[in-house]
């Protein structure tokens, strides 16, 4: 058995903390890049909200469709990789989350796409005399650093905005690693930069096939969410739902994947009212 190995005599150690309303993944490829990190590894934990997840499938050989978890959770443990793609910052962050429930202690785990950050701790092992690269793994499916690498440019990432590209973070790169025609890695250190980064998808990609029991809530609905209580229905795409929330009048987009819809009104009643549950 061979394994590429990557000596460093020279490490940082930077300790992030995350408030309230700060989104992943951007805010921390911007705390990356601004601290000139090129390379190393990063752990955290804290507490997220409304995260998209995605785990690996055997049967695909690669991350899956993005698992919408509304609502807060515990981040048990996470850490990843940070290297180097498209000339930018990039970074993993593989979860282990958690919440109870009145059914008792739910635990998902995979790759975090993207989330709200309710309070985040990072832990961040900067290598820098490393510069490793870090691109989609054709035979496993998921961004790994290059085992081609060589590792071999020693020095930090500027701070300066205008020294890189915008950083494609991990959500560029899980995108690109579930794509149909399986997007090939990004180039390596020592190609010449490109001049367009990795674009940032707006939102995880839409689960196919969602299937509800009944009428679907429409504009002008109201809902009562297990999670964010009564809601009126903005606006309604069949699969999905934006939500205002009473109690603080802020809009929600849900799945309605994985829930059970029920109708709690007469047919013909306006406003209809409905009650939507987590789908057991």
């Amino acid at each position: 058995m061979t394994f590429r190995i990557h000596r460093t005599e020279k490490v940082r150690h930077l300790v992030l903390r995350a408030s309230d309303g700060d989104v992943l993944p951007d805010g921390l490829v911007e705390a990356l890049r601004q601290e000139g990190v090129a390379c190393g590894w990063l752990r955290a934990s804290g507490v997220l909200a409304d995260v998209a997840l995605r785990a690996y499938g055997s049967e695909t050989a690669g991350l899956g469709s993005p698992r919408l978890i509304a609502g807060p959770v515990q981040v048990v443990a996470a850490e990843g990789s940070v290297g180097i793609a498209a000339g930018a910052p990039s970074c993993s962050l593989r979860a282990v989350i958690a919440r109870e429930t009145d059914r008792g202690l739910e635990t998902f785990a995979g790759e975090i796409l993207s989330a709200r950050v309710v309070a985040l701790e990072v832990l961040v092992t900067a290598f820098d005399d490393l510069t490793l690269v870090r691109s989609l793994d054709e035979a496993a499916g998921v961004w790994m650093f290059d085992a081609s690498s060589d590792g071999g440019l020693a020095r930090r990432v500027s701070a300066r905005p205008s020294a890189l590209q915008p950083a494609p973070g991990w959500s560029a790169a899980l995108h690109a690693s579930a794509s149909a025609d399986r997007t090939p890695a990004q180039p390596r250190a020592r190609t010449a930069p490109q001049t367009q980064s990795v674009p940032m998808p707006t939102r995880p990609a839409r689960p196919v096939g969602v299937e509800v029991d009944g009428p679907v809530p429409e504009a002008g609905d109201v809902v009562d969410h297990f999670a964010f209580g009564r809601c009126d229905v903005l606006k309604s795409d069949g699969d999905r739902l934006h939500l205002r929330i009473h109690k603080d009048a802020r809009i929600r987009e849900i799945a309605l994947e994985m829930l059970r819809v029920i109708l709690l009104s007469e047919e013909d009643e306006r406003p209809r009212r409905f009650k939507l549950e987590r789908r057991i």
